[in-house]
């Protein structure tokens, strides 16, 4: 084989190393600045997770955090997203069931339109058997408006 055929295999062998190693290891460059999970990631991880693109939701998670793809997959799994996931079915259930009264669905909106969401928060919780994050997640999207 020629010299300069060597050479040139040679410098492709390496560039093809380099560009492999640099996506399996390039999560872990330590110059690369984290932005965290600040509110406007969040909520474009939620626009994502809403839009059903999971793999762009964890990418972002990834980005923002620096996390590995396991841990990254994990938390966005666990992502509580507003109109989904188990505080809105167990809000449906409670209502369903008739743990969640007509006096406290209004006694609920009263208290969100005083401004004493904590208030409303802990009366849902109490009222259903919610978790906290869960009635945290159905107080921030209760309608007011919307008889319950």
């Amino acid at each position: 084989m020629h010299p300069l055929m060597k050479l040139v295999l040679i410098l492709v062998v390496v560039a093809v190393v380099v560009v492999v190693w640099g996506r399996v290891m390039g999560r872990k460059d330590p110059d690369r600045s984290l932005v965290g999970l600040t509110d406007g990631v969040r909520a474009r991880i939620s626009r994502e997770l809403s839009a059903g693109h999971k793999i762009n939701a964890i990418k972002l998670y990834r980005d923002a955090t620096g996390a590995p793809l396991a841990d990254a997959k994990r938390a966005v799994d666990a992502w509580f997203v507003p109109g989904q996931g188990p505080g809105v079915r167990d809000a449906a259930v409670a209502f369903g069931e008739g743990r969640l009264t007509e006096t406290a669905r209004a006694r609920i909106s009263e208290l969100i339109l005083a401004g004493r969401r904590e208030d409303a928060m802990s009366l849902y919780a109490e009222a259903t058997g919610a978790s906290p994050t869960e009635a945290q997640a159905i107080i921030r999207t209760w309608d007011t408006t919307q008889d319950y």
